[in-house]
């Protein structure tokens, strides 16, 4: 009867120790879920410059196409939205007031520090719309977009601060929308929403599943 303790002891260690050498990889990945749910998985700006600053969006196409409905005001004015509501004391330069500016001038060069000085910005980010379309064939939808960016530092006589290769945007990335599925003002405003939010990702931080939230509701055309 004495050895009983000794033996309820010996037991307790074994299942303690038997803990102790669960597979580390179990482990590792509760601790790694645990980190995500606290810190989520944030990929951080490629250029924080923006915050603080007054900055003037201006997209530039080859084609001489204008007006607020054209490709090149559309992006612009969606990418400034975008900017204004996720970086931080961003003042935005009005869509218009850049508008107004460049009819004012009749500018029709790409001197982006003109742009900026003629509107008191801080800084300009420049889109160069190196190509554009909307449609695969007669009745198919598919978007695709090639963009530059540039950001001019106008304080600093038009030093470029920030720049990036050239973008490539397909959307959708598979396949492609009827034209019975969708109108094309349609297609073209999801288009645009969806290209804009690529290109001011590069701008702020943001949480990877933001990403797969997007996605779903693209697809869903919402």
């Amino acid at each position: 009867m004495r050895n009983r303790p000794n033996n309820l002891f010996s037991l307790h260690l074994l299942l303690f120790l038997a803990l102790m050498v669960m597979p580390l990889t179990g482990c590792i990945g509760l601790i790694s879920h645990g980190l995500y749910v606290l810190k989520g998985d944030k990929v951080p700006a490629s250029y924080k410059g923006l915050q603080g600053k007054r900055v003037a969006v201006v997209c530039i196409a080859g084609s001489p196409a204008s007006g607020p409905s054209s490709p090149p005001n559309m992006i612009a004015q969606e990418v400034g939205r975008i900017l204004s509501k996720r970086v931080e004391g961003l003042e935005l330069v009005r869509a218009d007031e850049v508008a107004d500016w460049i009819d004012r001038n009749q500018w029709n060069e790409i001197d982006y520090t003109q742009v900026g000085e003629g509107v008191q910005a801080d800084l300009v980010l420049a889109l160069d719309l190196e190509a554009y379309r909307l449609r695969e064939g007669a009745t198919l939808f598919k978007g695709k977009a090639s963009i530059h960016t540039t950001v001019f530092d106008i304080a600093n006589g038009g030093t470029v601060v920030y720049e990036t290769s050239t973008f490539d945007f397909t959307y959708p990335e598979n396949g492609a929308r009827h034209s019975t599925e969708t109108s094309e003002s349609s297609f073209r405003r999801l288009f645009i929403r969806s290209l804009a939010r690529q290109l001011a990702k590069d701008f702020f931080a943001y949480d990877r599943k933001e990403d797969f939230a997007y996605d779903v509701t693209s697809i869903s055309g919402n």
